[in-house]
């Protein structure tokens, strides 16, 4: 995820080696310069990585750092000429920083240098945001906070891949990811999410509880208007998001490579990539994903059973009423989560495997799955 750039200086390299002819030392040395290189600059050290937050750079040296598979760094040859300590670290002042009405869409990083300069070449910052925070037309943008106004202000130029935006900086500081919207021709801060202690339609459903725990976890949420559409039916790309979210899973997204990618929505593209990595998602045998499509009962299982890792018995007894109907490639998921206790029958003990979950039935399954991880 990170926009690396080269150093377009040329760079000379030399060696020395020293012989002794009778009782005289002669030194010979050898330079030479890489490939299309015109010379001039200084040498510059090798690159330096570290994965901890922590990372010690040589004058003009290459620089890799991450933290936590949430933010990446990478500083140019020649960025700085002084030896420097690099730290990042997760900022926990957050209610002094006026988050609350910023509609943040990532952790709040405290990013460190040792030394006050500005670097001499830009520094490409990238970071992790979650894109079920964001809804349609509105987009991340990448905002740092200036300490004497006491405000955040944008970085421009935040260049989006999957649930990564990446900026070029000459100076450290506090970052976050915030929700923008496009108002007259201009970036503004999105208004904060509904954030509603009791939605109109929930009130006396059966999966109220389940609702109300799903969103104080905040892995799904509800809509402007105060509702939360329990009986709407879920996506795949949805259920993707809803999943992932719950399980937070710090790990790197593959290349997806299904042939109608272009149809997964950019703010599902990161948890499809994720759940595909993790095998929890193998998509159609036409390698196809089907994103738009509304996730059926049995696919839902199969996807749960997939993320808790489940040893299942092909073309298992379900013991449900029409077991018959359940399709081969999922009977092992249902038996295994309705011994688990995570998915249950419908009227007369039937599982309606082709039936389409709805928001209330995702929610709960993952509800279950989460008590049963601990």
């Amino acid at each position: 995820g990170w926009n690396t750039a080269s150093d377009g200086g040329g760079t000379d390299y030399a060696a020395g080696a020293t012989l002794t002819m009778g009782t005289t030392n002669v030194t010979l040395y050898a330079q030479w310069r890489p490939s299309g290189s015109t010379g001039g600059g200084p040498v510059a050290p090798g690159k330096h990585t570290s994965s901890n937050g922590k990372l010690t750079l040589p004058a003009g040296a290459i620089g890799e750092v991450s933290f936590g598979h949430v933010v990446e760094i990478y500083i140019p040859a020649g960025a700085t000429d002084k030896p420097i300590d690099i730290t990042i670290g997760a900022e926990t002042r957050n209610e002094q920083l006026n988050l609350q009405d910023n509609h943040p869409v990532s952790g709040v990083f405290n990013i460190w240098k040792s030394i006050a300069d500005k670097f001499k070449k830009l520094v490409t910052i990238t970071f992790s945001f979650d894109p079920a925070k964001l809804s349609e037309g509105q987009k991340p943008a990448v905002f740092y906070y200036d300490e004497a106004k006491h405000q955040w202000m944008e970085i421009a130029g935040g260049k989006v891949v999957d649930n990564w935006i990446s900026v070029e900086v000459d100076q450290f500081g506090l970052f976050a990811v915030m929700c923008v919207e496009i108002v007259n021709g201009r970036h503004v801060l999105c208004s904060s999410p509904v954030q509603s202690p009791e939605f109109s339609d929930v009130p006396g459903h059966w999966a109220a509880n389940a609702i109300h725990e799903a969103v104080k976890r905040g892995f799904v949420k509800g809509y402007p208007d105060g509702t939360f559409k329990p009986n709407h039916t879920v996506t795949r790309g949805e259920f993707a998001v809803m999943l992932m979210n719950a399980l937070k899973q710090q790990v790197e997204g593959t290349e997806l490579k299904f042939t109608d990618v272009a149809k997964i929505p950019a703010w599902a593209k990161g948890a499809v990539a994720q759940a595909v990595q993790a095998g929890i998602i193998n998509g159609y045998q036409d390698d196809t994903f089907r994103p738009v499509a509304e996730i059926t009962r049995a696919e839902m299982a199969v996807m749960i059973a997939s993320a808790l890792k489940l040893s299942t018995q092909q073309n298992a007894a379900t013991g449900f009423a029409d077991d018959q109907s359940i399709p081969t490639w999922a009977k092992g998921a249902v038996a295994a989560l309705k011994n688990l206790g995570i998915i249950g029958g419908k009227d007369a003990n039937t599982f309606e495997p082709s039936g389409k979950a709805t928001r209330a039935e995702a929610v709960t399954v993952i509800m279950n799955m989460l008590a049963k991880k601990g």
